[in-house]
């Protein structure tokens, strides 16, 4: 059965995929620099010297700011382009 997604779908699906791709990398990349555990008690509240929340809430914090910039990129690919005074 070839069942196709309503074009709202494939882009709700586009925008989470691209978004996690660019998360994976960028918290990939983060976390290859920054080791969250070797970070001083007195620096950084306690929390963050837990490296598992800290992967965590990195990659979801990449993941919604991937998705917000994938979002509003389809969005303005969409958005038909207002006349300008010249186009009149």
């Amino acid at each position: 059965m070839d069942r196709e997604l309503q074009p709202g779908s494939r882009t709700v699906g586009v925008v989470l995929w691209c978004s996690f791709l660019a998360a994976a990398g960028a918290t990939t990349v983060l976390f290859a620099l920054l080791d969250p555990g070797s970070l001083k008690q007195n620096v950084v509240p306690e929390w963050w010297t837990d490296r598992l929340t800290v992967y965590a809430l990195g990659f979801f914090f990449f993941w919604l700011v991937g998705a917000i910039s994938a979002g509003l990129t389809i969005f303005m690919a969409q958005t038909d382009r207002a006349p300008s005074i010249g186009d009149r």
